[in-house]
């Protein structure tokens, strides 16, 4: 299997996880801190920088830095040296024979890869959990009438909680739908009904009907919340 340890990870980087999360299926992420990044860091790391990124602020570089490093921890474990490039859409270019999702938010990385044999997407995302005062602003931008109606008698902050999961795991569900479909969806074209899945309210393809239900999961921390949604082929 590749190993990592061939490159330096540089000053900016730090505390990585690895998990499996299935078979074929991994998770890795790490902390990056933009104002310790350096003029050497991405040569440290073996990670060249997109051209398209030469002139983006400190914040923007770090996270590209950070979300290649772990891509690459994690697609070492499926056996592979390499790392996602950039679509023409600005999306990570997974290498042949892999799929993942990239998310970061507030210092932290994360990445899910997995292996296209046995898996046909995966998306992932990470949200720190939003105030109340800014919830009750989102609301109507970011949740259906159904999910409103389902908000009753919540407190601010249990509303605010409700709205963060399903935020995030819209997130997800795009960026594991998107791919497959090549279509550009929105949050009022997904509901939760379920508290394990989202069903969606607008047809993207022969494939991907209206009213299909899509199972995601989630993970609740401290500061935010982690979602993932990881389909397999089917058999």
């Amino acid at each position: 299997m590749f190993s990592m340890s061939s490159y330096t990870r540089p000053d900016c980087l730090s505390h990585q996880k690895l998990e499996e999360v299935a078979a074929g299926l991994f998770r890795v992420s790490c902390q990056f801190d933009a104002d310790k990044l350096g003029d050497d860091s991405f040569r440290e790391a073996g990670i060249t920088l997109h051209a398209s990124l030469s002139n983006a602020v400190a914040k923007r570089k770090a996270e590209y830095l950070a979300g290649r490093w772990c891509a690459r921890a994690a697609l070492a474990q499926l056996g592979v040296d390499g790392l996602p490039g950039l679509n023409s859409d600005r999306s990570p270019a997974w290498p042949e024979g892999t799929l993942g999702s990239i998310t970061h938010s507030h210092g932290v990385a994360e990445v899910m890869v997995a292996d296209a044999r046995d898996w046909l997407t995966v998306g992932l995302d990470t949200e720190c959990w939003v105030n109340p005062e800014r919830a009750a602003r989102l609301e109507r931008e970011l949740l259906t009438e159904e999910e409103l109606k389902a908000l009753a008698g919540m407190s601010p902050l249990q509303r605010a909680n409700r709205l963060t999961l399903i935020f995030s795991a819209k997130e997800s569900l795009f960026k594991a739908l998107y791919p497959l479909t090549g279509k550009r969806f929105y949050f009022h074209d997904a509901v939760r009904r379920q508290p394990n899945s989202l069903t969606l309210l607008r047809t993207l393809s022969e494939e991907w009907p209206r009213g299909t239900q899509i199972p995601f999961r989630w993970r609740e921390r401290q500061h935010s919340v982690l979602s993932w949604i990881a389909l397999p082929k089917p058999r």
